[in-house]
């Protein structure tokens, strides 16, 4: 049998490829996660596996050689790194520094290769007959069946898959010239050729080095990591940084604690999120998580290619947002959007048996490889997508809360870093956010770690995955993660699947950015009371927020925008006026007593803003505070501090509207929220006005003046409560008994008197009676309908006309 000769790397070249450190990844000090090899050239990567193995055995761990080679046979083979023991080959090493997951298929073929090489270069494997080891050394993933394929032992797994030997065989001849040409192996067909193969099967022992467990080697040889590796900082100056912040909370830092603070898994993501100082970001607020991921990912007719095109969003909804059996139905959808995106979502409660299946199962990472949990005990759980289609890069990385609320959870220990070029992004679940930095697992304590050892100075973005309905324990950890932003910008993007009632603060949602201004008002201003200064969503119920963050000295949102869902569909949210009056409904609901007649009017109402029906809602909620009144001044801010009153008036409109006769004022521009059709006395319109800092002769006072400046209106009758009491009136006819407690308009004349040539001549009728008696008529059981409440009205009014 002819054979070929052997070409391998000389200590020389290998010293130079060392001694090159141009491309050399840089890490962080502290990282207990997966080294990032796929940075690495091709030469540099199996060099490092070379070096490993050699410090393996010069430690005494391993001694089945003693002597590591590597093969340099040009790109027809490829390079192996090669262990010889006596000069006796005893294993080998295939390196593959691939960007994207190593397949069975790819482990068959590479098995094939390198025997069919072996049969005419036998300086590479010992005799057929003899043990021998092949290894595989990824710098990324491995498919389930591969990883399980190579660590399981004995021959029937081979002889399982012969015809897919058999037909790489025959790939391999058809793709090698080398091969070709060796007269031994011309005219054998793909089954011939593996039984050249299979003469080595019967003995041999497979073996794969995932990223983690090659991670776990080059820590264990300082030398090695440094020698391939650039290193951010020094560990005994980023603990001194920690030690004196803890000294300054009143907290001390002992040497059990400093392990904690390398329970980091880093992710280097060669990838940049901004575009310049800004960062597009999603948000998804409630439980209804796939309709929202459908809307905002679908490509091309999705609010993020819509907002954003075909740059990088960051993407966090709450920590209850899915349930753990829905990681298929999310997968899918991350992996058909085209574009860059980083997306965290927590899954709930799970079991221990459900993270083991995980463990293991194809597409998602494990993040502490060392932790095997207990199968018994619940866990809190989320998963965290980082991906870049151009690249083919889909990963997806398990998150465990490490400081549950609940004792009686189980908990997580390691903290996941996304290093990015120009950015660090925490995902952060649940309690780990609200974590005190007194706690030796705190998650604030990692950050101000990762903030020490960053010679870049690099932004913080946390992404706060919450499910809470009490804000009180993240505005205390804002404050502590604000403080942080002397040593590098640090900002917090929470998403919340919970909602808040009887919020204290006044602030009806958690998800928002925090800190952050916004010129717009799309977004919720906090209250003075909180810091630092954030927004967050207008929105309380299930919806979404799409904007971008400008990183600028202020953190500012530009282009905030909502989303709410609408029959199943994404859609762009309400204006931000009708949005807050139709948040009103929710916080302020009528009494469990009221008449079912009021609730159904109420609803009917809450869905004709919803269908922005009402074409100023602004207007029509402006006109329960202030009636007839124009030019005060009347924010978003005030409507929901007024809230109450609103509703109190639009509870007692509701009332009336289920008149058969009424319908809702729904076009601006017409004074009153009711119109009223009564063949007898003619259209007129119904206002409902409260206000408790405002005096009732003054209401009165303001009728008069619409009622004489005004153009021509329909008849207005006005129900309303204020300071003093409201008696029955007509405000649109001056008298010597009303005169005297309005304001006059023209003090050089003496008051006209009523039915005189110079009674001013009122464009319209004003009717003004007590709000309250209609509240009286809807929590009553046995109140009159709404026909005959307006009947004896108008019976009023006649009274009043005479």
């Amino acid at each position: 049998m002819a054979v070929e000769e052997v070409s391998f790397v000389t200590s020389e070249e290998e010293t130079a490829i060392r001694e090159d450190r141009t491309n050399a990844p840089e890490l962080f000090t502290f990282d207990c996660g997966q080294l990032p090899f796929e940075r690495m050239g091709d030469a540099h990567f199996e060099l490092l596996v070379a070096d490993i193995y050699r410090a393996e055995h010069e430690d005494g761990t391993q001694n089945w050689y003693d002597t590591v080679s590597r093969l340099n046979d040009g790109a027809d083979q490829g390079r192996d790194v090669v262990m010889y023991k006596g000069g006796i080959p005893t294993g080998v090493i295939q390196c593959k520094r691939l960007k994207k997951n190593l397949d069975l298929a790819s482990v068959t073929y590479e098995i094939c290769k390198f025997f069919l090489y072996a049969h005419i270069r036998p300086q590479i494997a010992p005799q057929p007959g003899t043990a021998f080891r092949y290894f595989f050394a990824v710098a990324d993933s491995v498919t389930k069946d591969a990883f399980e394929f190579l660590q399981e032992s004995g021959q029937k797994r081979f002889d399982d898959k012969l015809s897919s030997f058999q037909e790489q065989c025959g790939k391999i001849l058809e793709n090698s010239k080398t091969l070709q040409k060796n007269p031994t192996l011309k005219g054998l067909s793909p089954a011939q050729l593996c039984e050249i193969v299979w003469q080595w099967i019967p003995l041999l022992e497979t073996k794969i080095l995932k990223k983690d467990s090659l991670s776990s080697l080059v820590r264990k040889h300082p030398k090695v990591r440094s020698t391939y590796f650039k290193l951010d900082s020094d560990a005994t100056e980023i603990i001194e940084v920690i030690r004196q912040y803890l000294a300054s909370q009143g907290g001390t830092l002992s040497g059990a604690d400093e392990a904690y603070l390398q329970k980091i898994r880093t992710e280097y993501v060669d990838q940049e999120l901004r575009e310049g100082d800004q960062l597009n970001i999603g948000l998804i607020q409630g439980t209804d998580l796939i309709p929202f991921l459908q809307g905002m990912l679908a490509p091309e007719e999705g609010a993020f290619e819509q907002n954003f095109g075909n740059r990088p969003v960051v993407l966090t909804a709450g920590s209850a947002a899915a349930t753990h059996t829905q990681w298929h139905d999310i997968n899918e959808l991350v992996k058909a959007y085209p574009n860059p995106l980083v997306f965290m979502v927590g899954c709930g409660e799970v079991t221990g048996s459900v993270l083991l299946s995980w463990k293991t199962a194809d597409g998602m990472s494990w993040i502490d490889p060392s932790w095997k949990p207990a199968a018994a005990p619940k866990f809190k759980a989320g998963w965290c997508w980082v991906t870049d289609p151009a690249e083919g890069i889909i990963n997806c990385y398990i998150l465990v809360e490490n400081e549950p609320k609940n004792a009686s959870f189980g908990r997580g220990s390691v903290s996941l870093r996304l290093a990015f070029k120009d950015v660090i992004v925490w995902p952060t679940l649940g309690n780990d956010f609200t974590n005190s930095v007194l706690s030796k697992n705190s998650q604030l304590r990692r950050i101000i770690a990762s903030q020490a050892e960053d010679r870049l100075k690099r932004p913080n973005l946390i992404l706060a995955s919450q499910h809470i309905s009490d804000l009180t324990d993240v505005v205390k950890s804002l404050l502590d993660y604000h403080a942080r932003r002397l040593a590098s910008p640090i900002a917090v993007a929470a998403a919340n699947s919970e909602r808040l009632r009887d919020c204290q603060l006044k602030l009806h949602s958690a998800t928002g950015v925090f800190p952050s201004t916004d010129s717009e008002y799309n977004t919720r201003s906090s209250p003075p009371a909180m810091q630092p200064p954030s927004r967050v969503m207008r929105r309380s119920t299930s919806g979404g927020l799409t904007l971008t963050l400008t990183w600028d000295a202020n953190l500012t949102l530009e282009c905030a925008k909502g989303h709410r869902l609408q029959g199943g569909v994404v859609q762009d949210d309400l204006v931000p006026a009708t949005l807050e009056f139709h948040e009103l409904f929710d916080r302020h609901p009528p009494d469990a007593d009221c008449l079912d007649v009021v609730k159904k009017e109420l609803a009917q109402l809450n869905n004709l803003i919803q269908a922005e029906g009402i074409k100023d809602s602004k207007d029509f909620a402006y006109q329960t505070r202030y009636g007839v009144t124009s030019a005060k001044e009347f924010t978003l801010e005030d409507l929901a501090c007024a809230g109450r009153y609103v509703m109190k008036a639009v509870q007692a409109l509701s009332y009336l509207k289920s008149h058969k006769d009424s319908a809702w004022i729904t076009e601006p521009g017409t004074k009153g929220h009711l119109q009223f059709s009564d063949p007898n006395e003619g259209d007129y319109n119904v206002l409902a006005w409260t206000n408790d800092e405002y005096r009732v002769r003054h209401m009165a006072n303001d009728l008069y003046r619409w009622a004489r400046d005004t153009s021509n209106h329909p008849q207005l009758v006005v129900f309303a409560n204020g300071v003093g009491k409201v008696k029955d009136e007509k405000p649109s006819e001056p008298s010597d008994s009303n005169e005297s407690s309005r304001e006059r308009f023209d003090i050089a004349t003496a008051p006209s008197v009523k039915g005189s040539f110079t009674d001013v001549a009122m464009v319209n009728r004003v009717y003004f009676f007590a709000l309250n008696e209609i509240e009286s008529m809807y929590d009553e059981a046995d109140a009159i309908s709404a026909e005959d409440f307006m009947d004896d009205i108008s019976s009023r009014r006649k009274h009043l006309d005479a």
